[in-house]
């Protein structure tokens, strides 16, 4: 027999804070050489499942994901974004469950918050590709709150020059309901490395959620690519497994 593994969190639990969501048909967006910080560490899987909802399963291992974004140009102007999230499956589907983001630019942030339910707090987001490793910060009213560096990278080339980015699930209010709203994107990659992540500073209550906290640094990688922001497509019930019918087109 197959044992399914699925989050244990109650749904009244979930979106208390949570931003309102019309979902519109937005044109895509695209932003050119954007740079991505992506680091992934193990997570004791008891603590996984205390804080994914019981409509997603949690990945096998647990897993924290963090991401930051430097984006120089573009639509939007430039700005840097990070987000942290747990590793989680809708059905087979691999995707992140974001419980901290931060944004140095509030036209962002309430763009991100409209289109796609991301609720950022304002913060200074720093990245930066030395020599010798990528050093990733946020600073919280002048305090630092995370400092993220990987190093030892290597650069990947042909066809594995590439990352995989699992979509983000943010928690949104759509009318009186509480839903998880999936962050749509592609990505066209011009340059990879991957590398070993480790944290210097993880303020894991400012980040997000105080009982999340990196354990086992699995991968850190760091790419420049143009990433195309589409429009949201799905819901998904935060009780009920995709599986069991919880997903449903916007």
């Amino acid at each position: 027999m197959v044992e399914l593994l699925y989050g244990t969190r109650a749904a009244t639990t979930v979106g208390i804070n949570a931003p309102d969501f019309a979902p519109s048909k937005q044109a895509d967006v695209v932003l050119p050489d954007v740079e991505i910080h992506y680091c992934l560490f193990e997570i004791p899987m008891a603590v996984a499942q205390a804080r994914l909802p019981t409509g997603l399963h949690p990945s096998v291992p647990a897993m924290l994901g963090i991401t930051v974004w430097r984006c120089h140009a573009g639509p939007l102007g430039p700005f840097a974004l990070a987000y942290l999230g747990i590793a989680c499956r809708t059905g087979i589907k691999p995707r992140h469950f974001i419980h901290g983001a931060f944004c140095d630019k509030a036209e962002v942030s309430d763009w991100l918050r409209t289109r796609y339910g991301l609720n950022c707090h304002a913060a200074k987001v720093h990245t930066l590709e030395g020599y010798d490793r990528i050093h990733s910060r946020v600073e919280v009213a002048g305090c630092a709150v995370l400092d993220l560096v990987t190093d030892q990278a290597q650069p990947l080339a042909g066809r594995g020059a590439m990352v995989k980015y699992s979509p983000i699930l943010n928690v949104v209010r759509i009318g009186e309901d509480t839903a998880l709203v999936q962050m749509e994107t592609s990505f066209d990659f011009k340059r990879v490395l991957r590398g070993r992540p480790h944290t210097a500073i993880f303020d894991a209550a400012a980040l997000g959620d105080d009982s999340i906290s990196p354990h086992t640094p699995v991968s850190g990688t760091f790419s420049i690519a143009e990433v195309n922001l589409h429009a949201p497509r799905f819901k998904l019930d935060v009780a009920l497994p995709a599986e069991q019918g919880g997903a449903k087109k916007l």
